[in-house]
């Protein structure tokens, strides 16, 4: 499995994106960080975010891209993980499969990586569901990405997301956009979860429900087309401090669920934090989700994670990209 977390900071609520002050982002400070969670393991996952369009909301000033250049934390087994979020507030999908030609270009410029188009498109605003035209600029955006992807020759993985329990109705709506051809070839498909967060669950039964959710999405997805083969990534998980959310709690909810995960035989092979660091650490826990405080000081699920990817992590399976170009899908080991 290959670990990852987002690094970024935005001046906006992470649930509702209100605007908040938040201290700005210190590359060199969250540089120390990644390097310190990524530790001895050959592959660890920068996940970036950037915005087509400002979002049917409205983006606050200077969240379009965050963090602001990944460039600066790839490298050393680091691969980027961006997101090309489709916002735009009118129907747009011929501009948004150059937005994402651009996103696979510079995922290849930094060393490689992966390429996911669209995020939570199963959700309404702020999200990217939220958007007129969301499912026809999705597919453009895949078929852009495959196109790209090969005329280049690069190693960029291409793939989409939806967030929480996997609805039959939104992955047959997805498969029906995408094409049979282009679903096939997807490298993965993306989970964000975040159990206990938004539905408080019993701990004692918190193993379990990742279980089941997993289950689910993998069983979901399988019905709507994608190959029980395509790997599963967590592109976001988290959980996060407040008044009455404690730091030991994070600790333990953040393992307990990394471990169900792992030691499950779901097929995920990629597990992604959300996110390094809080927004605001005297705030509302909807910008406490970093494993560091604002200043940057560790919580205690910074050095379990840590430990975590220590003795969790393995390297990127070798396989062939899948293509839509390809008579049929490789086998993925």
């Amino acid at each position: 499995m290959i670990f990852g977390i987002w690094p970024g900071v935005v001046a906006a609520d992470l649930v509702d994106f209100r605007p908040i002050d938040c201290p700005p982002e210190d590359p060199a400070r969250t540089l120390v960080a990644l390097r310190q969670l990524q530790g001895d393991a050959p592959a660890f996952y920068v996940r970036c975010y950037r915005h087509f369009g400002a979002g049917m909301h409205g983006w606050p000033t200077g969240s379009s891209r965050t963090p602001a250049r990944p460039e600066l934390y790839a490298g050393d087994g680091r691969l980027i993980d961006l997101v090309a979020c489709y916002q735009s507030p009118e129907p747009d999908p011929g501009g948004f499969a150059e937005f994402v030609r651009e996103a696979v270009r510079d995922v290849a410029e930094w060393g490689g990586g992966k390429v996911q188009v669209g995020e939570e498109l199963n959700m309404p605003a702020p999200q990217d569901g939220g958007s007129p035209g969301c499912f026809d600029a999705i597919a453009a955006g895949v078929a852009a990405a495959f196109e790209e992807r090969e005329r280049l020759g690069v190693a960029v993985d291409i793939g989409v997301n939806s967030a929480g329990m996997a609805d039959p109705v939104f992955w047959r709506r997805m498969a029906d956009a995408v094409g049979v051809m282009h679903l096939a070839a997807l490298d993965y498909i993306g989970l964000d979860a975040f159990p206990d967060v938004f539905h408080r669950i019993p701990h004692d039964q918190l193993a379990g429900s990742v279980g089941y959710l997993l289950e689910r999405f993998r069983t979901v997805t399988t019905a709507a087309g994608v190959p029980a083969s395509t790997p599963i990534h967590i592109t976001e998980t988290g959980w996060p401090t407040g008044a009455d959310r404690g730091e030991e709690s994070q600790r333990f909810v953040l393992e307990t669920v990394a471990n169900a995960v792992a030691d499950g035989d779901f097929g995920v092979t990629a597990y992604e934090f959300f996110g390094l660091r809080d927004g605001r650490s005297d705030g509302e826990w909807t910008g406490r989700f970093g494993l560091l405080r604002d200043d940057y000081t560790p919580k205690p699920a910074f050095h379990a994670i840590r430990d975590l990817v220590g003795g969790r992590s393995a390297p990127p399976s070798a396989k062939a990209h899948r293509g839509p170009w390809t008579d049929r899908p490789p086998t993925v080991e």
